[in-house]
């Protein structure tokens, strides 16, 4: 546990927000929950400790004791290491990338009910793109070794029916995938929605590579802002990101979720995934939104390794940050001036990120320390899956091996000593074993 009672930190924080905001670290814990798709329940994405359907319903786990101390605690400014996400910037000041602060629009409802609600209910997909796992595609999963069968929550009726308390309260959906437009029950949970309370701001983040009559008639009906992951203009550097995809292709439908958008006056988004493989042209998708007064935005990514800014020497990521700084961006209007304020955000984080590195690399451990670290690792590990088949058990030397040797710290091994059990095994059980090394050292770098 974090405590942020650093009040000159607390003051400065503050200074980015609303007053009527600064009674809580983040808003999420009083206004958002966000569904996995294996049952667990969250306050947002980067919220690394579930609840889940198969336990408890849906109204248990939201007003229960475990999500009401979680309240309080950042209501006391006392932060989890489950939400080190936004911790970490915090503690540096770098605000901008502080995604707590993204939750700040959100007006908790006077009842307690939720305002926002954000779906990732299945991984199905056409694309196996370079930054995804198979816990996001179904494509990737298939050509995968983990166990599918394992995922034994499933979302249905019951779960539809336990929403329709909740729908009358909330003001903003978003949904995610997968491929959303390919999901089945996302389908049904816009008919209940359309149903019960049509005004609310449904937010769906695609592929663009679905589009149909049944789509546009849908978009038509509702209320919803559009965000494309588009991570380059590029045909070749985007077929290879995009695996599955052309661009050609995707820029149609592109052009046609953004026209419904500007009718009904709603948001059309591009989103990029900044890495190695496309870093040096984030500044031309900057420029091609502002151009065609799209949004920009941009995913953090911290996954795979081999894709990662963070996982750049110090010299490279700084020729990235320079080659970012000597770029005049085009701005013309409202929306193109906030595109620019997030690109210089991302240059922001990359520099935090440079920091982080340098602390990182001082740090560096000796071969023997490294060996007994990564025994320590894996012993807790096979520990706790003992009873598994073999094939969970095999995957634990191969997993902690892979472990790059800059995320190898004391901090990491007391970090997986306090995973539940539980939490273990269901992460061995239903991911395969690129899908667990990404999750570690996500978690090894934001420790």
């Amino acid at each position: 546990m974090f405590d942020f009672r650093n009040y000159s930190l607390i003051k400065k924080y503050n200074s980015f927000r609303k007053k009527e905001n600064h009674g809580s670290f983040c808003n999420a814990p009083a206004t958002s929950l966000r569904f996995h798709r294996n049952g667990g329940v969250q306050f947002c994405c980067h919220h690394i400790d579930f609840q889940y359907l198969n336990q408890k319903s849906l109204k248990e786990i939201w007003f229960g004791e475990e999500f009401e101390r979680m309240r309080k605690s950042f209501r006391n400014y006392k932060v989890p290491q489950s939400c080190n996400f936004c911790a970490i910037p915090f503690r540096s000041s770098d605000f901008t990338n502080v995604n707590a602060l993204s939750f700040d629009y959100l007006v908790p409802n006077e009842n307690n009910f939720p305002v926002l609600m954000d779906f990732s209910l299945e991984n199905t997909c056409n694309l196996a793109c370079i930054m995804c796992d198979a816990s996001l595609s179904s494509k990737i999963q298939g050509r995968s070794s983990c166990n599918t069968h394992t995922n034994e929550f499933r979302y249905d009726e019951n779960f539809i029916e336990q929403l329709s308390e909740f729908i009358p309260h909330l003001k903003y959906t978003v949904f995610t995938g997968g491929e959303p437009f390919l999901i089945k029950i996302y389908y049904d949970i816009w008919d209940q929605i359309i149903s019960i309370n049509p005004n609310i701001r449904i937010n769906i983040t695609t592929n663009g590579t679905v589009f149909n009559d049944r789509i546009r008639n849908f978009l038509e009906q509702a209320n919803v802002n559009i965000t494309v992951s588009v991570d380059s203009f590029n045909p070749e550097t985007y077929s290879k990101i995009r695996v599955g995809a052309e661009l050609a292709e995707t820029l149609n439908n592109v052009y046609e979720f953004a026209e419904i958008c500007r009718e009904k006056k709603a948001e059309f988004t591009i989103t990029v995934c900044p890495m190695i493989i496309n870093a040096f042209e984030i500044p031309e998708i900057v420029n091609k939104c502002n151009e065609q007064n799209w949004n920009f935005n941009f995913n953090t990514v911290l996954k795979p390794w081999h894709q990662a800014l963070w996982s750049l020497e110090i010299g490279e990521l700084q020729k990235i940050v320079d080659y970012y700084k000597g770029h005049d961006l085009y701005q013309s209007s409202s929306i193109s001036e906030m595109n620019n304020l997030k690109f210089r955000s991302l240059i922001s984080l990359l520099e935090n990120w440079i920091i982080r590195v340098k602390t990182f690399d001082s740090i560096g451990l000796n071969d023997f320390d490294l060996k007994k670290m990564r025994k320590q690792l894996s012993e807790r590990f096979k520990i706790i899956l003992s009873n598994s088949d073999n094939g969970q058990l095999a995957k634990v030397d191969k997993v902690v091996n892979r472990i790059p040797d800059r995320l190898i710290r004391k901090e990491l091994v007391d970090y997986v000593n306090k995973l539940s059990v539980s939490f273990i095994s269901k992460e061995f059980i239903e991911n395969d074993e690129d899908t667990i090394v990404d999750h570690l050292c996500i978690v090894a770098f934001n420790l």
